[in-house]
C-alpha cells in the first residue's frame, strides 16, 4: 500500500508538471518539515505543498535560504511565497495567507540535561542567557521584548544546540520536532531535553506576496490543502518523516 501511494503521488507530479507555471517558494531549512539532504531539498510540509501546487498546475522552485532574507525576498517580489511562517501580525500585513495551516506545532525551551534549570514563566528566565534565531518572533511577545535575560541568536539551530552543550547558552528557544530532529541528527539528543511547559504555540502556513494574483490560487490551496488531510497520502507523508498528530500538534515519534 506504501508503494502504490508513493508510485500514485509521483506519476501526478510528473504529469503535473508538463506546462506547469513557474512558483519560486523560498524558506529557511525547518527539518523535518523542510531541509536539504543531498544537495535535494525534502520534507513533511515541503512535500505536502508541491504536490498540491502541481495538482494545481504550478511547478515549484525551491531556495533555501537565512529566515531575514527569506522574509526580504518575498517582500520584494523575489519569491512568490514563503513555506511555513506563523501568522504574526507583522506577517499578516505583509503576506497573503492562504486559510489553512500545513502544520501546527510548539516552541519549547531546550536545556542540557546536566545543567538543568526550573521553568515555568518568563519571569524564570531572569539573568540568563537564551539561544534563539535571527528574526524569529516565536508568537511570545513578552520573551521577544524583555530585558531581564539576553536572547543569543545563532545562525543554525545545530549552532545553538551545539552552544547549549557546552554551556555556551543556558536554554534553546527551538519547535519541538525541530529541536528533537536536529539534536538526534546531531548525535546529542540523550545529553537535551525540553521543559514540558511550551514557550507558544504556532500554526505554519503557505503564504504568498500580498497581491491580486495570488488570490485565487492561495483559496484553491487552501481547499486542496483541507481535503488532502484526510487521505491516506496525507498520512503516509507524515510517517515518512517520523511525524504523529498528538493533540492536534506535530511532534516527532518515538524511534523504535
Amino acid at each position: 500500500m506504501k508503494l502504490k501511494t508513493v508510485l500514485l503521488l509521483s506519476s501526478l507530479l510528473l504529469g503535473s508538471w508538463v506546462n506547469a507555471e513557474p512558483l519560486r517558494i523560498v524558506s529557511e531549512e525547518w527539518p523535518p518539515f523542510i531541509y536539504a539532504e543531498n544537495g535535494h531539498i525534502k520534507g513533511a510540509d515541503k512535500d505536502v505543498t508541491e504536490y498540491l501546487l502541481s495538482q494545481l498546475g504550478y511547478q515549484v522552485e525551491w531556495s533555501l535560504m537565512p529566515w531575514r532574507r527569506v522574509l526580504r525576498e518575498a517582500e520584494d517580489g523575489s519569491a512568490d511565497a514563503i513555506l511555513d511562517i506563523a501568522p504574526h501580525p507583522i506577517h499578516l500585513k505583509t503576506y497573503l495567507f492562504t486559510d489553512e495551516p500545513l502544520s501546527s506545532h510548539e516552541t519549547m525551551l531546550f536545556y542540557a540535561m546536566d545543567r538543568p534549570l526550573a521553568y515555568r514563566n518568563i519571569d524564570d528566565l531572569s539573568g540568563l542567557v537564551v539561544g534563539v534565531s535571527p528574526g524569529y518572533l516565536y508568537n511570545n511577545h513578552r520573551f521577544v521584548t524583555s530585558d531581564t535575560f539576553r536572547r543569543e541568536p545563532a545562525p543554525t539551530f545545530e549552532a545553538n544546540l551545539q552552544k547549549l552543550v557546552r554551556g555556551r547558552v543556558d536554554l534553546v528557544a527551538l519547535s519541538r520536532p525541530v529541536g528533537v530532529y536536529t539534536s538526534r541528527a546531531l548525535g546529542i539528543d540523550h545529553r537535551v531535553s525540553y521543559h514540558p511547559i511550551p514557550l507558544s504555540h504556532s500554526e505554519f502556513y503557505l503564504v504568498f506576496n500580498r497581491t491580486s494574483t495570488w488570490e485565487e490560487p492561495a483559496r484553491a490551496f487552501s481547499k486542496a490543502l483541507k481535503a488532502f488531510k484526510k487521505t491516506d497520502a496525507y498520512s503516509h507523508i507524515l510517517r515518512q518523516y517520523h511525524l504523529e498528530s498528538v493533540d492536534g500538534k506535530l511532534t516527532l515519534a518515538t524511534p523504535d
